[in-house]
């Protein structure tokens, strides 16, 4: 998995559900399709503790695309984000952690992780939203299929983790508003990319649970540089259009449907059940 993708993965898996009396924990479960096909679940568990947050999700897809298993956590602090990852299985399993320290665009950031590829590791430095410090392991067999990253995209940026910080606050306070109707500047250490969010409308949805209203917004990923040319996809922007559902006394706010349009068709998270 690129570090392109991995950075999407934290920010999409992380906002899925915040909310809750403090201390108390909000399970979710959905189903998962692609082309309209159903090809699994996941159930997303968040439990705010004190001045912290912590989220686990855990989800399993088969069917004729067999994309296996992923699970996936992080806590979220004042000043602080940690995220680690796990998919699939045995010898074709990619690992990854992440940890953010510091404001956003003033903060230090690592990656660690391991693929089919083999290890990778990241260690940046941010002051003013632009790098200070950076030593990045990309593979040589990568490196020339890359679009170049330049000085020039170094700067005026954010770590991706630092995003969630937006999103997600500590005690278990979600602000979709964080991702929605803002744009952020990204650089993973690696590659740069912009997140721009549509602002949040009311929407009239089926299904919702009793007392709960929908919110919604598309959330575009651009690639910028540092990402394959030797694959035509990746350079193409990427929309999620992504649905919250809210509790009437705003105690909850919870993701309730994420479609994302794919190669093989749109893959569809949808909540099918809120606790």
């Amino acid at each position: 998995m690129s570090i392109l993708r991995l950075a999407s993965v934290p920010v999409l898996v992380i906002g899925l559900s915040v909310g809750a009396m403090a201390g108390e924990p909000t399970t979710v479960s959905y189903t998962m399709s692609l082309a309209g096909l159903p090809v699994g679940s996941a159930t997303m568990v968040m439990t705010p503790n004190g001045t912290s947050t912590a989220v686990v999700i855990a989800g399993r897809a088969g069917g004729p695309f067999n994309l296996g298993r992923m699970n996936a956590s992080a806590v979220i602090a004042a000043g602080s984000v940690t995220a680690q990852s796990v998919s699939g299985s045995g010898k074709d399993s990619s690992t990854a952690r992440l940890v953010s320290q510091g404001a956003p665009g003033n903060s230090s950031f690592t990656y660690d992780g391991k693929n089919d590829r083999g290890p990778g590791r990241i260690a940046m430095t941010l002051a003013g939203n632009r790098v200070t410090a950076l030593d990045a392991s990309i593979p040589e067999s990568l490196k020339a299929v890359r679009v170049p990253v330049t000085e020039a995209h170094k700067t005026g940026i954010v770590d991706p983790l630092s995003v969630l910080g937006q999103l997600v606050r500590p005690g278990g306070t979600m602000q979709p508003e964080g991702v929605c109707g803002k744009s952020h500047a990204i650089f993973t250490g690696q590659a740069r990319f912009t997140m721009a969010g549509t602002p949040v409308e009311s929407r009239t949805m089926p299904g919702l649970p009793d007392g709960y209203s929908a919110i919604a917004c598309k959330v575009t990923l651009t690639p910028v540089s540092g990402h394959r040319t030797d694959k035509g996809s990746a350079a193409q922007p990427r929309t999620a259009s992504v649905v919250f559902a809210r509790s009437g006394d705003q105690a909850r706010t919870v993701l309730w449907s994420l479609s994302v349009p794919g190669t093989f068709g749109s893959f569809a998270l949808t909540a099918s059940s809120v606790k």
